[in-house]
């Protein structure tokens, strides 16, 4: 009997990589990608050794054969030409929201189209100039990638388009809608691309001369002004549906201080103060329980602790995002780690920074386990406070020092900045 082939080396490449990936697939960008990749994997790859290219879920998106390898101190970038890894032409079938509307430019090109290329909802300014010219057809693009600048989903800005072109076509306007995968880079790259895909289905992209007034958007948002000028109904469905009213929005209430500087006794008060309160749905992410629960076998290195930080942030970010209050008490002794935990949460609800500020003797004095002790005998390693650092925040919503306060008038300090927030 036949052996079984061994599978070649698979990698699942940062998303902005994926997506660039994805539009060579579509002859958008040239076929030629560099990807980065571990050193220990770019010393196997040597000049036609095959590299699949996976999503976050494990499946295989494309075959890269590499031609040439370059490493430079801790990553080996590996370049080369890709190709489907799927054997049908069209790649089976598509990934992400609407996948009907993910059809490749060799299958929908709209001569001399008036191309409105967003990731964001469609504004009036932006559709007034695609609709200039009375018998010039639009194209909808909507990018569906990785962002810089939070936003709303794909599949809202989507929907948001799909109105837009229905109501085009009542009008008798020849209108069509794709998404296309797109990587965003917050640079003049952004416009580039843009252009480059307008190009592919065969028009050239509009842009307004005056853009709507996003403070007005923003504000509108907050609930600290009249509805904004510049947007079609459907467009601010689909902001309101990403940034709901504050007492609607999804939140991450991050509590951080030294062990023992009482963060989740206070965690833990504000938590059953906001269930008693009972207009919010509140989850309690407390660093120990977190510990057993989401991240058993992690051990305490900077590498553990960050990634024990970072499970923690995308749990809470996803109880944000279907509105829910997810309150946290980690040590989170690092700067960089803790905005990580902010950008995510902040992709889809709230994040409010609560430094619990109890001096390091007040917090030794606390410690029932002795931990403070053995680690200042040697005995624990790299602990927070005695032999590893802790970088207190100079972004926090709230101080509390809690050697000179109760719980209670902690908890009521964070109740009363949740309150005052419209956050209840």
């Amino acid at each position: 009997m036949a052996a079984e082939p061994t599978p070649g080396p698979t990698l699942t490449p940062d998303p902005a990589v994926l997506a660039t990936v994805e539009l060579a697939l579509l002859g958008i960008e040239p076929d030629t990608v560099a990807v980065d990749v571990p050193p220990v994997l770019g010393r196997r790859l040597k000049p036609g050794a095959e590299l699949t290219l996976t999503d976050a879920e494990g499946a295989p998106v494309a075959s890269l054969t590499v031609e040439s390898a370059a490493t430079r101190k801790r990553r080996t970038t590996v370049t080369g030409p890709v190709r489907r890894a799927h054997a049908d032409a069209d790649g089976g079938e598509p990934r992400g929201p609407y996948p009907q509307l993910r059809v490749p430019p060799r299958r929908l090109r709209l001569s001399d189209a008036a191309a409105v290329v967003v990731r964001d909802p469609i504004d009036l300014p932006t559709l007034a100039a695609a609709t200039a010219k009375p018998s010039q057809p639009v194209l909808l693009v909507v990018l569906d990638g990785p962002r810089t600048v939070p936003g709303p989903d794909t599949a809202d800005v989507t929907s948001g388009a799909l109105t837009v072109r229905d109501k085009l076509r009542r009008e008798g306007r020849q209108t069509e809608v794709v998404v296309v995968p797109a990587p965003q880079y917050g640079d003049a790259r952004d416009d580039e691309l843009a252009d480059r895909i307008a190009a592919a289905y065969g028009g050239t992209r509009v842009v307004p001369a005056e853009p709507p007034d996003r403070v007005a958007l923003h504000c509108w948002l907050d609930g600290t002004a009249a509805e904004p000028a510049g947007w079609p109904t459907a467009s601010l469905h689909a902001w309101r549906r990403w940034r709901p009213l504050p007492h609607e929005r999804g939140l991450v209430l991050f509590f951080t201080g030294l062990s023992g500087s009482g963060k989740s006794t206070v965690a833990r008060a504000v938590a059953e103060r906001v269930a008693e309160i009972g207009t919010r749905t509140v989850t309690l992410l407390d660093g120990d329980v977190v510990r057993r629960n989401l991240s058993a076998g992690l051990g305490f290195s900077k590498e553990d602790r960050d990634r024990n930080i970072e499970r923690i942030g995308f749990v809470a970010a996803e109880i944000a995002k279907h509105g829910g209050v997810a309150v946290c008490a980690p040590i989170a002794p690092f700067a960089a780690t803790r905005a990580t935990v902010r950008r995510m949460a902040e992709a889809h609800g709230d994040f409010l920074l609560v430094y619990v500020a109890a001096p390091l003797e007040e917090c030794e004095r606390r410690d029932r386990k002795g931990l403070y002790a053995k680690a200042r005998a040697g005995e624990i390693a790299e602990f927070t406070g005695i032999s590893s650092p802790y970088e207190p925040p100079e972004d926090a919503d709230l101080v509390l020092d809690t050697s000179a306060m109760t719980v209670t008038a902690a908890r009521d300090a964070v109740i009363t900045l949740l309150d005052e927030g419209g956050r209840l």
